[in-house]
């Protein structure tokens, strides 16, 4: 039987439990390296977030805009309000709280209307 000799040191990690892999690196004109750049830019990611979401998804998801994402406050707020007039339409009945109920739903109608005209005018790559 061979005795093996320590050579000291952590053993080697299986392919399974590595943390992360590199992959190779990717050569592009100068054109391309712009126009990737500025993909980049409009999806309000990194780069490497980018070329991740290309290769899994074949999309990229963009960050939702700040204006964007002051409508779903906005309507988060609106969502809140209606909950509290449900809870007072159970407690002292809904004959009373119907006006308030019509115009929650038609601001909620507007936000979404709002936050879908928004999304519309984000330009995708």
């Amino acid at each position: 039987m061979e005795k093996r000799k320590n050579n000291g040191g952590r053993p080697k990690l299986k392919p399974a439990e590595r943390k992360k892999y590199e992959l190779p690196h990717v050569r592009v004109s100068v054109v391309e390296y712009y126009a990737l750049k500025a993909r980049v830019r409009q999806a309000g990611v990194s780069l490497t977030e980018y070329l991740r979401q290309c290769i899994f998804n074949g999309y990229v998801v963009e960050r939702i805009d700040s204006s964007v994402m002051g409508l779903y406050r906005q309507l988060a707020g609106v969502a809140n309000n209606l909950n509290q007039l449900a809870h007072q339409a159970n407690t002292h009945g809904y004959h009373r709280d119907a006006k308030l109920y019509h115009d929650n739903a038609l601001q909620i109608n507007n936000m979404i209307k709002d936050i879908l005209d928004g999304c519309k005018n984000i330009k995708r790559p």
